[in-house]
């Protein structure tokens, strides 16, 4: 004899949701995969029935009926910092808006061949598309890889092979360029910068264009000190070490510093206080991305702002088709935010 089951709730159906919004099932289904041809009157409709039956998608049968999986993959690097962490909660959260799972595939760029990453894992995840984040967005051999599997990408901040696919940005000189001239205004003569690897394009765009703007002020480029650190380490840390190395060597110190992101520019402020130096006394410092410890840091610390997240939603966006651009590449602004250690 079957056991008697009760108290047990039928999951609710499209057909249910329906019913009580007075609209077809075909309606609903259209706005479950996020279709713009429903009137927002009767979306808004929908929504509230769906939150009333309580209806959960079934994700396997939605991928089925619509030939897509409605994952995005994404490289993620054996490496924290405040810009992938904003990378990842902008994807995040477009894909939770457009009804798509994030899916990473964590890699380490000193180590791993970025194509057998791609090969080993997401190429089997089946994602409907991915976003490529510096540095992997420019590797030749994974866009080939792609290319041939017929994979979509979106590109964020690519520094190589302009057109090759869409890519959205932030204007990372015009933030740069005000930066020089502020330093600049406020009577800064002596510049060093403390950059990111050669082979990373933004740090070669943002090297770049702050020297540019130094020298159209009146600046001697060749006067203007430089020095690397490597991503694959502790960011401040790093920050820190390349520093000490530089205002040590220097024959003169330099009295303003730009550094290629927020943590290093926090290194660099450690390294001129462990020097017996003050900040923004001795030496102004300024970093780049705007992020949460620009702000808690004393003093403040003026940086760069560029919209991290959004660009990631951006990039969703156009993978989902609800935001795709009619004129090419997507070129978000940045901006200077000036605070005390300049």
């Amino acid at each position: 004899m079957k056991p008697i089951v009760t108290g047990v709730k039928k999951p609710a159906t499209l057909d249910d949701v329906a019913a009580i919004a007075g609209v077809s099932a075909k309606t609903v289904s259209r706005v479950v995969n996020r279709n713009a041809n429903v009137s927002a009157a009767t979306r808004e409709r929908i929504e509230a029935a769906i939150r009333e039956t309580g209806y959960r998608v079934n994700q396997a049968a939605r991928s089925l009926a619509a030939s897509r999986s409605f994952l995005i993959g994404a490289f993620m690097p054996h490496l924290s910092s405040y810009y992938f962490a904003e990378i990842f909660r902008g994807a995040a959260k477009a894909c939770r808006q457009y009804g798509y799972h994030l899916v990473l595939e964590e890699f380490d760029h000193g180590v791993d061949s970025i194509v057998d990453r791609y090969e080993q894992g997401l190429r089997g995840a089946h994602c409907d598309a991915l976003i490529l984040t510096p540095p992997v967005c420019d590797d030749e051999k994974l866009l080939d890889a792609l290319d041939r599997d017929g994979l979509p990408y979106v590109r964020i901040a690519p520094g190589k092979q302009a057109g090759r696919s869409i890519a959205v940005a932030a204007d990372e000189r015009q933030g740069v360029r005000e930066l020089a001239r502020h330093l600049w205004g406020s009577g800064r003569r002596r510049f060093a910068v403390v950059a990111g690897p050669a082979d990373h394009a933004a740090a070669m765009v943002r090297e770049q264009a702050f020297c540019e703007a130094l020298a159209e002020l009146g600046c001697d480029p060749a006067s203007i000190l430089l020095t690397r650190i490597d991503l694959h380490e502790s960011i401040s840390e790093a920050g820190r070490e390349a520093s000490l190395a530089l205002l040590r060597s220097a024959a003169t110190l330099p009295d303003a510093i730009f550094a290629f992101n927020d943590e290093i520019a926090v290194g660099t402020i450690a390294a001129i206080r462990e020097l017996g130096l003050s900040v923004p006394g001795d030496i102004a410092v300024a970093g780049f991305d705007n992020s949460n410890i620009a702000e808690l840091m004393w003093p403040p610390l003026t940086t760069v702002h560029q919209p991290i997240a959004d660009l990631a939603f951006r990039a969703v966006s156009i993978i989902a088709d609800a935001s795709r651009p009619d004129d090419g590449d997507l070129l978000l602004p940045t901006n200077l935010v000036v605070r005390g250690t300049s």
